[in-house]
């Protein structure tokens, strides 16, 4: 896994204002897309995957607004959260394996089962919560 600096460096990170609102608005969202997630996993659990990573990815990027950063990739929001103590390197590997999966998903169709789907969102419910603990708006 590759350092946050790395994609400051790419410019797939980029140094902008504290925006609190910003943040805010995130971490509603962020909710709204997590509760929604859950209730699809019996239905379409493709899609309850990609719902509960992108509301991961939703809080991370609050987290980044809240730093003054403002990012294009997935990778860097993974690799910003190595900077907080409360996510070990074996949780973020996983969350990037989830990133490549939802990737697969997304971009070229792939389906997973229903119960590799609920291990998934339940690790993700654990990320989840850090990072609303970790968030203070």
């Amino acid at each position: 896994m590759l350092n946050f600096e790395y994609f400051v460096k790419e410019n797939k990170v980029k140094k902008k204002s504290v925006d609190i609102n910003l943040a805010k608005s995130l971490v509603r969202s962020s909710k709204d897309r997590f509760d929604f997630a859950v209730k699809l996993i019996d239905t379409k659990p493709r899609y309850a995957l990609e719902n509960a990573y992108e509301a991961v990815i939703e809080l991370t990027d609050a987290l980044l607004a809240l730093n003054g950063y403002k990012s294009w990739s997935h990778e860097a929001n993974i690799a910003f959260l190595k900077n907080f103590k409360e996510f070990s390197f074996v949780e973020l590997e996983r969350l990037d394996g989830i990133r490549r999966k939802r990737h697969s998903s997304k971009y070229y169709g792939v389906f997973f089962e229903k119960a590799e789907v609920m291990r998934e969102i339940e690790f993700l419910k654990t990320v989840h919560r850090k990072l609303n603990n970790t968030i203070n708006v």
